[in-house]
């Protein structure tokens, strides 16, 4: 089990949990991840997961197969680890939502993907770059 590394977590705000099954993963260019980093897990009929942060603000945004259910947090009140073929995201407290999702969100997949790219782009996510 790979987890991230933020102690902040004291305080998760749901109990209940998401489990979204992807079939791929879209990224942002790579080449623009030191300003703003996208990570889109993509089901079935056009169901979707978003992850995207610009780096040198302080929140995450998660948005979940239509632009009205979202979910802002901070960074350090982001933690993700993978298990086996699933990776969990577990977020504190809630700064802006709209139906917001039930959080541990577990993503999953039968597919293949590269799980090394896919954590290394989960950290820079989670990542802050002062201006």
């Amino acid at each position: 089990m790979e987890k991230s590394t933020s102690a902040s977590l004291n305080n998760v705000t749901k109990i209940m949990v998401m489990d979204f099954n992807f079939n791929s993963i879209v990224y942002s260019e790579f080449e623009n991840w030191d300003e703003f980093i996208q990570i889109t897990f993509v089901g079935n009929n056009g169901e979707y997961l978003s992850l995207s942060s610009v780096l040198y603000e302080e929140e995450v945004h998660i948005e979940f197969s239509d632009q009205s259910n979202y979910m802002q947090f901070l960074k350090t009140e982001f933690e993700f680890y993978r298990d086996s073929d699933s990776i969990f995201f577990i977020v504190g407290q809630i700064l802006k939502g709209n139906n917001e999702a039930s959080v541990p969100l577990i993503v999953s997949s039968s597919s293949e993907y590269d799980s090394d790219y896919l954590l290394n782009a989960l950290s820079v996510l989670k990542s802050y770059k002062e201006e």
